[in-house]
């Protein structure tokens, strides 16, 4: 993410994460009996980490659980392929027209509202999430759950939080995120979260400041592996070790950016009272009258070069978006590697996501090991909606049946 909330920013908000926030939840912060017997999965997100780049830089500890389990050749983003739609689609199973998070930042109409990353009231807001992410699937059914810094786990969703998250704070070093990890997990087992999500945001972070080819992006990656090593070597140091899944992922990839590279909508058509979300990637637009939305939508498919026009009705079926009364009148989708923007915003310089998810520039990263996957396997991309059955598979917990994902693509990985 390009814009991160600071501790100052939160104020009483704000958690020491040797103090993380217990809950109301549907736990209540107490395993049930019985499920004490049952595995764990901890979930570990490096945003903005793209499919090849433990090809290019030694990366012991990823190697490390792709020796023991399985590596996957990418993770397909949802459309758009964004932080925020895609770290919900990991935890819902769902695509965005589904779950809701059709952006990083958005308008609702009927709520005549905006929705914002940046946002503490929008993101700790529960009426803007859909789905039913993991933890609440956990929650309810009697298992504790805690996230360190999961899209969508500050807001009660349904009315249930995590039994332990933090608020988002990006001062917090890595290596005091794992710490506290481990010491959730050697909490006693009647409060020890059978499933634990953890995120970090290095590798985006550099991707969107230097580009993807750059050397920063590389000590990125060794960092994240440096924090990941420290993850793992906790786990060996547990009595449950022989009952932890692991399971790595991310949200998308990163491409290249140029201002050269840019295309200017407002150079096209005047779009003077027209709501404009997003420049970059794509740029959604809404305009409210049906000629205007047909007058602007000819101009920019005349004009632009680079980049498609969508009506809403238009938008391809296989982005799964347009079903959302969020999505505005108008999409302008860029060619991955350019950009579109107006007046209200700017060409960008570095990298960036949000193409079309067949790219493979946008493809992230899946590793798995634990007791219930396979050693040493390799398999093909897939989309990231088909990790939450998984989780839920490996928890014994009964998925919610409306989710898009399905185990059967990832049961060729159990054992």
């Amino acid at each position: 993410m390009r814009h991160l909330l600071r501790a100052a920013a939160l104020a009483a908000l704000a958690l020491h994460p040797a103090t993380p926030a217990l809950a109301q939840s549907g736990s209540g912060g107490k395993n049930k009996a019985e499920h004490l017997d049952k595995p764990y999965v901890v979930m570990i997100s490096f945003d903005g980490f793209r499919h090849d780049y433990v090809d290019r830089v030694e990366t012991p500890n990823f190697d490390r659980v792709a020796r023991a389990g399985v590596r996957a050749d990418g993770l397909i983003p949802i459309f758009p392929s964004k932080t925020f739609p895609n770290h919900y689609a990991i935890a819902t199973g769902m695509y965005a027209e589904n779950h809701g998070l059709i952006d990083n930042s958005f308008w609702d109409p009927e709520f005549q509202a905006r929705y914002a990353l940046g946002d503490r009231a929008t993101v700790e807001d529960g009426r803007w999430y859909g789905g039913e992410p993991i933890w609440v699937t956990a929650e309810t059914q009697g298992i504790v759950a805690a996230t360190y810094f999961f899209v969508g786990s500050e807001a009660p969703v349904s009315g249930v939080r995590p039994s332990y998250y933090h608020i988002y704070d990006a001062s917090i070093p890595n290596e005091a995120r794992v710490d506290q990890v481990i010491e959730w997990l050697r909490l006693p087992e009647a409060e020890r979260p059978h499933l634990v999500m953890l995120y970090f945001s290095d590798v985006d972070n550099a991707g969107h400041t230097h580009g993807p080819d750059a050397a920063e992006v590389d000590e990125a990656v060794r960092a994240v592996d440096r924090a990941l090593g420290r993850l793992l070597d906790g786990i060996e140091s547990l009595p449950i070790r022989d009952r932890i899944h692991v399971i790595l992922v991310s949200d998308h990839g990163m491409a290249a950016l140029d201002t050269a590279r840019a295309e200017r909508l407002d150079a096209f058509v005047d779009l003077e009272g027209v709501r404009i979300f997003g420049n970059g990637p794509y740029a959604t637009l809404w305009v409210g009258d049906s000629a205007r939305v047909e007058a602007i939508r000819a101009a920019l498919a005349a004009g632009l070069k680079h980049a498609r026009v969508y009506r809403r009705d238009e938008i391809p079926e296989r982005y799964r978006y347009k079903g959302s009364r969020r999505v505005g009148d108008l999409l302008v989708l860029a060619e991955p590697g350019w950009q579109v923007y107006a007046s209200n915003g700017r060409a960008w310089s570095g990298g960036t996501h949000g193409y079309d998810p067949v790219s493979p520039l946008m493809h992230g990263i899946f590793f798995a090991m634990g007791p219930s996957i396979r050693a040493g396997v390799r398999i093909p991309a897939f989309e990231n909606v088909h990790v939450y059955p998984l989780v839920a598979h490996l928890l014994g917990l009964r998925p919610n049946p409306a989710v898009d994902g399905r185990l059967d693509v990832l049961r060729p990985i159990l054992r």
